[in-house]
């Protein structure tokens, strides 16, 4: 069997290496040095960088044992998965310099790079206008992206990329709506609009789709739904009115004056 590395950064995050998952982390920071490794691209980073990253409230100090604990756990990590000798086969191992650390990474499987890579080829193909082809790396970028970046993680620079990785699925799925609101695919521009409400509960445009959508369908009720929830959430958890345009859009769709033509692009 030819060996393999998957790392999934999207929701849980899981190490699996030849099939198997690596279910043991001798020390809880190990397995956040990997993590802030892998979001370097194997550049070098200083061993006080590391420091600051994985003990924000601690102060730096040459003496400390903290990261030599953290970089020996993971180094047997890592030794314990074993290592190809084909120098094409995947590789991570973690490599130290007289500053500090890096990460060689080769041949490995990491969704959230995964993630991108289909999202940049989804704008490239659009731009030299293969629609279809550009609609077909949106789709397998949306369902890629099981949940946000390291869920449960609250360090700044997981919450950094977190929120860089939320509104590139932001833009996946904008182009996903309109797309099939040109194919009149209805019950899909449904549900990327509720995944967009999922990511962003405030996202006007997508409440205004989806009545449209229902409106175009004759389902007065679920435009009154959706118009509800929307109003409700903007009114209860920011203190904010819908906008105008929302207003009027909801007020045409009730007298039956829409069609789904009337979407503004999101």
């Amino acid at each position: 069997m030819e060996r393999s590395i998957r790392i999934h950064m999207f929701g849980s995050f899981r190490l699996v290496i030849d099939e198997q998952q690596v279910g043991r982390w001798r020390a809880g920071k190990s397995r956040d040095l990997l993590q802030y490794l892998l979001l370097r691209d194997g550049r070098e980073v200083p061993r006080s960088t590391l420091y600051e990253a994985l003990w924000p409230d601690a102060a730096w100090s040459s003496n400390s044992s903290s990261l030599k604990v953290a970089v020996h756990m993971l180094r047997r990590v890592l030794a314990e998965a074993g290592e190809s000798s084909d120098p094409d086969s995947p590789t991570l191992r973690l490599v130290t310099s007289e500053l500090g650390y890096s990460l060689e990474s080769r041949n490995i499987w990491l969704d959230c790079d995964v993630f991108e890579e289909l999202t940049d080829r989804g704008m490239r193909a659009e731009a030299a206008g293969h629609r279809e082809e550009a609609q077909r790396f949106f789709r397998e970028a949306a369902e890629l992206y099981e949940d946000d970046f390291l869920v449960g993680v609250h360090t700044e620079w997981a919450a950094l990329r977190r929120e860089w990785l939320r509104s590139r699925l932001l833009q996946v799925l904008h182009k996903l709506v309109n797309m099939d609101v040109e194919r009149g695919e209805l019950l899909a521009v449904t549900h990327w609009c509720r995944r967009m409400i999922e990511l962003e509960p405030f996202h006007e445009e997508a409440y205004r789709t989806l009545m449209l959508v229902h409106a175009q369908l004759g389902q007065l009720n679920q435009v009154r739904r959706w118009y509800e929830l929307c109003t409700g959430r903007l009114r209860d958890e920011i203190g904010a009115a819908p906008a105008a345009t929302t207003v009027d859009l909801y007020r045409r769709a009730m007298r039956g004056a829409l069609t789904l033509h009337d979407s503004i692009p999101l």
